[in-house]
């Protein structure tokens, strides 16, 4: 519509723009060798699609994520060397490369996923809560703070292109829930072979625990023991050791069902 409607430049900046936002990514996720899957470029925002090869540490993640908002900052500044020593850079472009370049960054900083801002909240909530209940946190911040922008955009502003974009991130939260089993396996299949994580912690168990139970209680960058006390007896269990009997026997397998095995 902006090609249509003669404004093509507008429509480059901002892809130029959230190129170089998801690139900012990219670049510090091949950094830490990640594959990338895809990137997907809109004008309202972008995806760079990613896979982390198992568990790795918070804080790779996290310098990924920021490393994408960081970008704003140095195309900020380049439009006002721009402005200032060439003829070619005027006023009315660098007005618009800074609101676009402020619209995207704060846009992106919302902490609703998967935006960067979601991504940062799912860091914070898995640093102090087990796996399972840190993705049950994202979501449920996502949904209360898209409803609520949503409802301040219908009452308030109602512009399409943000109903539009609210839209998009109702529908992409809705697919997230209906992955969340997939994403949680994966989760688990991956700690069969964690060779990153370096915190350890026991999780503490009783005999007729199930298999689901303890997979809910792990964490992500935690090398966790599986201790069951009992009759001042303690039995140890590898993590791998119990993920291992919870993919060949089923999760509703117990504690003590694997002393008999």
């Amino acid at each position: 519509m902006g090609v249509l409607s003669g404004r093509f430049k507008e429509v480059l900046m901002l892809l130029f723009i959230v190129f170089v936002h998801e690139m900012g990514h990219v670049w510090m996720a091949r950094r830490f060798n990640w594959d990338v899957i895809k990137i997907e470029l809109l004008p309202f925002g972008g995806a760079a699609v990613l896979e982390p090869k198992g568990i790795r540490p918070a804080r790779e993640e996290a310098w990924i994520v920021c490393w994408g908002p960081l970008q704003h900052t140095w195309m900020m500044g380049l439009s006002y060397f721009l402005l200032h020593t060439t003829d070619v850079w005027m006023v009315q472009d660098h007005q618009l490369f800074i609101s676009h370049n402020m619209a995207i960054l704060l846009f992106n900083l919302i902490p609703i996923h998967p935006l960067d801002g979601g991504r940062l909240v799912h860091l914070l909530y898995s640093a102090f809560l087990p796996y399972k209940l840190a993705m049950r946190a994202t979501r449920l911040t996502s949904l209360i703070l898209l409803f609520i922008g949503f409802f301040v955009v219908l009452i308030f502003m109602l512009k399409l292109n943000l109903i539009m974009i609210f839209s998009f991130l109702i529908l992409t939260l809705i697919l997230d829930y209906r992955q969340r089993n997939y994403r949680f396996i994966r989760f688990l299949m991956a700690k069969l072979d964690d060779q990153t994580s370096t915190k350890r912690s026991n999780l503490y168990v009783e005999k007729e625990t199930t298999l689901r139970v303890v997979s809910e209680k792990i964490r992500k960058n935690h090398l966790h023991t599986v201790v069951l006390v009992e009759n001042h007896v303690r039995t140890t269990y590898s993590l791998a050791a119990v993920l291992d009997v919870y993919f060949q026997k089923g999760a509703h397998v117990t504690i003590d069902e694997l002393n008999k095995r």
